[in-house]
């Protein structure tokens, strides 16, 4: 296999991965919003209320493991 072949399939191999890394984060955050809206029915409590701030820190923090991430890999290209 050629240099230039070795490269593609590795690049191919590369956004594969890149796909379902995505693919996952976002899985991830529908089942993070799935329970928000199971406590966005009901008046809040502040017990829920904290729930709440605490889904939505998670779903944050999920977005900038995923930003960082986006941001090496176009780096190290």
């Amino acid at each position: 296999m050629s240099h230039s072949n070795t490269c593609v399939s590795q690049a191919s191999k590369d956004f594969r991965a890149s796909q379902e890394t995505l693919v996952d984060i976002f899985e991830r955050i529908e089942r993070f919003f799935r329970r928000l809206e199971t406590y966005t029915g009901v008046p809040p409590t502040p017990e829920m209320t904290h729930i709440i701030i605490q889904i939505m820190v998670e779903v944050l923090s999920i977005l900038g493991i995923a930003t960082d991430e986006i941001t090496q890999g176009r780096t190290s290209e």
